[in-house]
């Protein structure tokens, strides 16, 4: 099936951006008819502080605004004199619109990590913000990612999304992460001690769907209806990694289209110790959780050969490209951004850095415009909005000084 694509090139008004060189897009959420970015701006000097900055965009008004800004810390840490980057990325962990348990419309919130003071931001008209601290459950530091389900919310928390080489921490729930009283969803690691982090939620087919990373057999899908009294039960989906092992270790990417839940993979980087087809693939699963191989490494199932259904190879053609950094999906379109392999020097691998697919069999790369400049880092954003699927990614001036950082649009035609 064809694919048509009109990719433009929204640049972000240099007056809403602090005097900084690295941009980091790390969240997106469409709320009330407008588009929120999270946005981290660090300057030239890793060792210094930076901003967190919330900004909004009228997508065909060309109206932006800055909602919130408020400094973050260097990632970077000083320890026995050696400098050391903290293990996760801090910033805006998440953008994310749930029900509101009292009131008729929906709230946006802002999952921001700190070293000093993690937050939670929440707003029920996307301009004026409350923030309170985000601890998190007991013990377990504070939550990363939250998704709705059944009238309730549920979250991973730091100690999941690290790999501290021990069973992951449990999946928390509660009703109201304002006023949190948090409970246990799962029991830790879905009750496999190699199961070493919790990596996405989606809602898909009435229930919800949790990915498990796991660095020795490969990642583990798992879903639950999430009735009755917590921990729920929960039913193994895919194990092995989809039966490639330890080469598809973690889930990086969770997406519904047209009945259908779609996976993409991290894989293992190539080593001289895994011989073989690395790359990362993606995974659609049915209704019926029979897994089908989609793009990746062509192997045996208990329902005979898989052979991707796209005839792409892992990395969508150059087995380098270790991960679908997101996956996206209008009523029109699935979309992949790829995690490129890069050189030393930092330049990327010739494979297009977003694919698009009408049907999620047949898949036809895509360059955004002004996407080859040595500022613009691979898209990690893909948000569907009314007017089409926004990409945006991170940005380094220092590569470029003429380049301005701003998202792109691929309009609904």
């Amino acid at each position: 099936m064809s694919v048509q694509s009109t990719l433009a090139f929204h640049p972000i008004p240099g007056d809403l951006l602090p005097d900084a060189h690295r941009y980091r897009i790390q969240a997106s959420a469409w709320f009330q008819g407008w588009l929120y970015l999270g946005v981290s701006a660090y300057p030239v000097d890793p060792g210094h502080s930076g901003h967190a900055l919330l900004l909004r965009h009228r997508l065909r008004e060309s109206g932006w605004e800055q909602v919130h800004s408020s400094p973050i810390e260097s990632p970077w840490l000083q320890q026995n004199g050696q400098r050391r980057r903290f293990a996760l990325e801090l910033g805006w962990r998440a953008l994310t619109v749930l029900p509101d348990p009292d009131q008729a419309t929906p709230t946006l919130y802002a999952l921001r990590l700190g070293l000093r003071a993690p937050a939670l931001l929440h707003s029920s008209n996307g301009t004026h913000f409350q923030e309170q601290p985000n601890p998190g459950p007991t013990a377990q530091g504070p939550c990363i990612a939250l998704r709705g389900c059944s009238g309730q919310v549920f979250a991973i928390s730091v100690a999941a999304a690290h790999d501290r080489g021990c069973a992951a921490a449990p999946l928390w729930m509660c009703r109201d992460p304002r006023q949190p009283d948090w409970q246990p969803a799962s029991v830790p690691g879905f009750g496999d001690p190699d199961n070493r982090t919790l990596d996405g939620l989606q809602v898909f087919n009435g229930q919800l769907y949790a990915a498990a990373g796991n660095p020795d057999y490969g990642f583990q899908l798992w879903k639950s209806t999430v009735r009755g009294q917590p921990p729920f039960v929960w039913e193994q989906v895919i194990s092995e990694g989809a039966l490639r092992y330890s080469r598809n270790p973690r889930i990086t990417a969770l997406v519904v289209f047209k009945d259908a839940l779609y996976l993409g993979t991290r894989a293992t980087q190539a080593d001289a110790a895994l011989p073989g087809d690395t790359g990362a693939e993606i995974i659609r699963v049915l209704a019926n959780d029979r897994w089908e191989l989609v793009m990746g490494t062509p192997r045996f199932s208990p329902l005979g050969l898989q052979v991707p259904l796209s005839s792409h190879g892992p990395g969508f053609g150059d087995a380098r490209n270790p991960r679908i950094t997101r996956l996206a999906a209008t009523s029109e379109a699935l979309y992949a951004a790829l995690g490129r392999y890069r050189d030393p020097t930092g330049t990327p691998s010739a494979s297009a850095p977003l694919w698009k697919s009408v049907d999620g069999e047949s898949w036809q790369g895509l360059f955004p415009p002004g996407c080859d400049s040595p500022a613009a880092g691979d898209p990690r954003i893909l948000q569907a909005t009314p007017h089409g699927l926004v990409i945006a990614g991170d940005w380094d001036t220092t590569r470029d000084a003429q380049a301005r950082p701003g998202l792109w649009l691929d309009a609904t035609h």
